[in-house]
C-alpha cells in the first residue's frame, strides 16, 4: 500500500536524518507516485568498488520501509527509496525530496546545503571521528555490532554516534549493517527521544486487486536479494 505523508506527531530529529519523511497512516490509491515506481532493473548491478558501500548500499529501486515509536509511544512510518545514478552515487526519495550520496575511496558523503559531509568514514575503527552532517560531531562507537529490528537480527554492523552541544545538545546514533544499510536511527534531544527500525527491505511489486494496479512492498526471497558487495 501506499503511505500518505502525515504524522500524528512531527519527528523531531529523525526525519532530517537523511532527510526520511515521516508518515502517520496508511491509504490505498491507484497511481503510484514517481519516487516509488519500479525500477527498470538496469542499474541494480552497479557498484562503487568502494570498502564501506556494503555498509550503505542504494540497491536501485529497493524500498526502505522503517516503523517509528517516540518516548510517548506514538507509532509512525519512513518510507525511503534508493535510487542508483552511477556506480560512484545515488540517492534516496522521499515523499518530499531527496538526498544524494557518493562512495568517496575514504568513505561516504551525503550532499547538504552543496557541501559533501561525510556519512561513513575510514579508517572504519572504534574512535574515527569525523564532521557529522547536523553540525556536531560524529564517531565510531562499534563496528562488531549485534541488532534486532523487525525485519531480523543482523551482526558484524557499524553503529555511529553524532553529537551537538549547546543551548539544544542532541544525539543521533546510527546503525549501518552489510549489504542492507541503515537498519536503526536513534535520536535524542532533551526528554525527547526518537527510534526508528526497519521492517521491511524490498523492491515494489505492480499487485491486481479488484482490476486495480497498486504498489506493494513485498520482502524478496532469498535467491532474489540484492547483488553482493565488495567487502
Amino acid at each position: 500500500m501506499l503511505l500518505r505523508d502525515t504524522a500524528p506527531r512531527a519527528l523531531l530529529v529523525i526525519t532530517s536524518l537523511f532527510g526520511l519523511a515521516a508518515c502517520g497512516g496508511a491509504s490505498a490509491t491507484t497511481e503510484a507516485p514517481a519516487w516509488l515506481a519500479p525500477a527498470d532493473g538496469a542499474k541494480k548491478a552497479l557498484v562503487s568498488g568502494t570498502p564501506l558501500e556494503r555498509y550503505f548500499p542504494l540497491v536501485d529501486g529497493m524500498i526502505y520501509h522503517y516503523v517509528t515509536e517516540n518516548e510517548m509511544g506514538e507509532a509512525g512510518l519512513l518510507i525511503a527509496r534508493a535510487g542508483r545514478t552511477s556506480e560512484r552515487g545515488g540517492q534516496l526519495h522521499f515523499p518530499t525530496g531527496s538526498k544524494r550520496f557518493e562512495y568517496a575511496p575514504d568513505g561516504i558523503t551525503v550532499t547538504v546545503d552543496g557541501a559533501a559531509i561525510y556519512v561513513l568514514k575510514q579508517p572504519l575503527a572504534v574512535g574515527t571521528t569525523w564532521r557529522g552532517e547536523h553540525g556536531g560531531t560524529t564517531r565510531i562507537l562499534s563496528t562488531a555490532s549485534s541488532v534486532e529490528v523487525p525485519l531480523g537480527h543482523f551482526d558484524s554492523c557499524v553503529q555511529t554516534l553524532e553529537e551537538r552541544g549547546g543551548d539544544r545538545p542532541v544525539k543521533y546514533a546510527t546503525t549501518f549493517c552489510p549489504g542492507i544499510g541503515v537498519v536503526l536511527l536513534e535520536a535524542a534531544s532533551g526528554a525527547s527521544l526518537e527510534r526508528a527500525s526497519l521492517k521491511t527491505y524490498a523492491a515494489p511489486i505492480e499487485v491486481g486487486l479488484d482490476g486495480t494496479d497498486r504498489f506493494q512492498l513485498k520482502q524478496p526471497a532469498p535467491e532474489a536479494a540484492p547483488p553482493s558487495l565488495p567487502r
